[in-house]
């Protein structure tokens, strides 16, 4: 801790992904201030994506070195943070799966916090934050190299509040229950990586080139066939959304408040969709959306249009139909512009001549 603490955030590269221009700029101001020696700054997820690709085979001496720690906002448009864990620690073109990572949200709570352990965040802080929370966060991440774990539905660092202290080489040498490694045991997706610590060696000032990364292309190498995709991590969302129409199709009291979160979950597959791979998720979301501001008057035409549409958005996740999707995406496409079509006789009335309501 002393070392990262006194000399080693000098030899750190951090990247941080806000949508606020004023928070990028504060947190880039200190995160010098604690002394971090390169501090690169972007206003999405795509772009922190982006980043961590060109960092990754970039010249290690120069402005942009590979990412050792990423900092997100939670909430960003187009892609916000969450997506962006998600990226980092599942998807198989993420340059390194071990990245240290950490989410803020001006509006922390129990679940938000829970999610963020469940996606394989090393930490959760809350904004505002202070100078010295911010130092206490980075060093105790940078410093600390905890085991990572992949089961059936994780992979991250050990979640275990009160895991056992061990240096690196008692590690190696302790037989402990979670030191199986992945693919040869009793079940072949699940295991764990227990990686040298390369950050210490960072911290010290060794010469990127010269730390053998060795075990850690290796463990990538494993990992390739674990891989995630942007469909595997919005297969919730989409159960959410059918049974949110059904409960709302069921219960006109219920209406409302139901169309109202699928709204705020359509909204987000839309923008998200086409920029991680998947245009047909934009497409029938965009759809979805469209449904929502129908006339309220004609809910058993707009129910029809909303099943379909859910359908068709279930077909994309399920079968991982990527890019125009060849002759299922084109199926998919002529049904949706026949729904489409159909939503053009379903325009919303003018809520205030007619006394109306709509939804959304």
């Amino acid at each position: 801790m002393r070392v990262m603490d006194y000399q080693g955030l000098k030899h750190c590269s951090v990247l941080v992904a806000d949508d606020s221009a004023a928070t990028r700029m504060l947190l880039a101001t200190s995160l010098h201030d604690i002394g971090v020696g390169v501090v690169n700054t972007v206003s999405n997820g795509v772009a922190a994506i982006e980043h961590l690709r060109h960092s990754a085979t970039s010249s290690i001496t120069g402005q942009t070195p590979p990412v050792d720690l990423l900092i997100t906002e939670w909430d960003m448009e187009p892609v916000g943070g969450m997506m962006l864990i998600n990226w980092v620690r599942r998807h198989q073109d993420s340059p390194d799966r071990f990245t240290r990572t950490m989410i803020m949200s001006g509006e922390l709570d129990a679940e938000k916090v829970e999610r963020a352990r469940n996606s394989g965040v090393n930490a959760v802080f809350a904004k505002p934050f202070s100078i010295n929370s911010l130092r206490k966060h980075i060093t105790h991440v940078l410093s600390n190299n905890p085991p990572y774990f992949k089961s059936r539905s994780y992979f991250g660092p050990d979640r275990r509040r009160h895991a056992p202290d061990a240096v690196l080489e008692e590690r190696r040498r302790v037989q402990k229950p979670y030191g199986e490694k992945l693919g040869v045991g009793q079940y072949p997706d699940v295991g764990c990586f227990d990686l040298p610590h390369y950050l210490s060696e960072i911290a010290l000032g060794r010469a990127r080139e010269r730390i053998d990364f060795g075990e850690r292309h290796l463990a990538h190498q494993v990992l390739l066939r674990h891989s995630e995709d942007y469909v595997d991590w919005i297969r919730g969302d989409v159960e959410v959304l059918r049974l949110a129409f059904r409960l709302a199709d069921e219960n006109p009291e219920m209406r409302a408040r139901n169309m109202a979160l699928m709204g705020n979950l359509i909204h987000r597959l839309e923008r998200e969709g086409t920029l991680l791979g998947y245009p047909l998720i934009s497409a029938f979301s965009h759809t979805l959306a469209n449904a929502i501001k129908a006339d309220t008057r004609l809910w058993r035409q707009t129910a029809e249009i909303f099943d379909a549409a859910l359908s068709g958005l279930d077909t994309v996740v399920r079968q991982n139909v990527r890019g125009d999707g060849g002759a299922v995406g084109k199926a998919l496409s002529g049904s949706l512009g026949r729904l489409n079509k159909k939503l053009l006789s379903l325009r919303p009335l003018n809520a205030h001549r007619q006394g109306i309501a709509r939804f959304g």
